[in-house]
């Protein structure tokens, strides 16, 4: 008897890559079809380490697959609106890494063409999925710190080598400001509802490399109640007590009535302090660490950055999985994957202009 299950091909199987090719095969309805490369001996690895079906180097013919109902892109950036586009029109769904795209151009046709097929397009911020973020949004959403008016989020890591294709700007599209920016921003979203942006404003250069993108950067957003600041740099040099390197991230959320401290890479990964007077007493006006929900012990491997126990990775997959077979919503559709897009080349822009800009300008490209 066939096997009917929902079938998934990987195409790119590089780094992030094992992260999404695991959480494939931890979702009981998933059958990981294909692991595909340009470099078919990468995909064999994949094969190998996570049991698809086939490895391959030519993406025409798993995509001519009919048991290939979706494709997860998880290659550089300059080839995620090109290989989304050919999956949507060969009648796959697609969930595709952040950024979706390298220009706002390429960003509406992968609208365009999910809207043609009738198919799903999920732009990956896997965040929204971390246990800790997950109850930070509750928090927010329930009035625990009040009236949400300041957001200040730094992501910042290192890269040793110039070589890396995150610093080629013709196949990252951008520095930091794509690469790392962009999970903030786009939290920033998630966490509010979705609000309008009424400004951008970056300051950015290359202080600490002799990148051809920015290492470092700082982008202001405003929304009608809200200011936020987001950080980063991809030069940091700071242990990193998950993955044994450099990398910090960290969301501080100031409402009205309290504070909300996200450190994924911590423990513990989330606190919260509300000056209420009853608990305030209690915790000796101090910080409260609330109870997360542990992941499942098959669902911790491949946590990246993150604390083990609070891996995000198969509950976004597993969000992906289910719209797509039971014609649900999405949490991060293409146009909400656009609106995050066309903030960071509106901060770009606004970088070279010198002034705050709002969605809707004129922007050129990233670099």
């Amino acid at each position: 008897m066939a096997d009917r299950r929902f079938g998934v091909a990987v195409v790119g199987c590089g780094g992030i890559s094992n992260c999404h090719t695991y959480a494939l095969t931890q979702i009981p309805e998933v059958r990981l079809v294909a692991t595909v490369d340009v470099d078919e001996s990468r995909a064999r690895d994949f094969q190998q380490r996570f049991g698809s079906q086939l490895a391959s180097s030519d993406v025409d013919a798993v995509l001519r697959r009919d048991d290939v109902d979706a494709v997860v892109i998880t290659t550089a950036n300059d080839m995620h609106a090109p290989l989304a586009l050919q999956a949507l029109r060969a009648g796959k769904h697609v969930l595709v890494q952040k950024p979706m795209a390298l220009s706002l151009a390429e960003a509406d046709q992968m609208i365009a063409a999910a809207e043609r097929a009738d198919k799903k397009l999920m732009v990956s911020f896997f965040e929204f999925f971390h246990p800790a973020f997950k109850r930070a949004r509750e928090l927010v959403d329930g009035g625990a710190i009040g009236d949400v008016f300041f957001y200040k989020a730094i992501m910042a890591w290192h890269v040793p080598s110039m070589l890396a294709w995150r610093f080629d700007p013709k196949v990252s599209g951008g520095g930091v400001i794509m690469d790392g920016h962009v999970h903030h921003v786009a939290y920033l979203l998630h966490l509010l509802g979705n609000p309008p942006v009424e400004s951008v404003y970056a300051e950015y250069g290359t202080l600490n490399s002799n990148a051809q993108v920015e290492d470092t950067a700082v982008t202001l957003l405003r929304t009608p109640r809200v200011l936020a600041e987001i950080d980063g740099s991809n030069r940091l040099l700071e242990p990193n007590a998950q993955n044994g390197g450099s990398f910090k991230e960290s969301i501080e959320i100031f409402g009205s009535k309290g504070t909300i401290r996200l450190q994924p890479t911590e423990r513990p990964s989330l606190t919260v302090y509300i000056a209420d007077a009853d608990a305030g007493a209690a915790l000796n006006a101090g910080w409260i660490a609330p109870r997360l929900e542990p992941v499942p012990p098959t669902h911790r491997p491949y946590s990246n950055h993150f604390n083990p126990d609070e891996n995000p990775w198969v509950a976004e997959h597993q969000h992906f999985v289910d719209p797509c077979r039971n014609d649900l919503p999405l949490v991060s559709d293409g146009h909400f994957g656009r609106k995050v897009q066309e903030i960071l080349m509106t901060a770009y822009e606004a970088g070279r202009e010198g002034r705050r800009m709002r969605l809707g300008e004129p922007v050129g490209a990233a670099r």
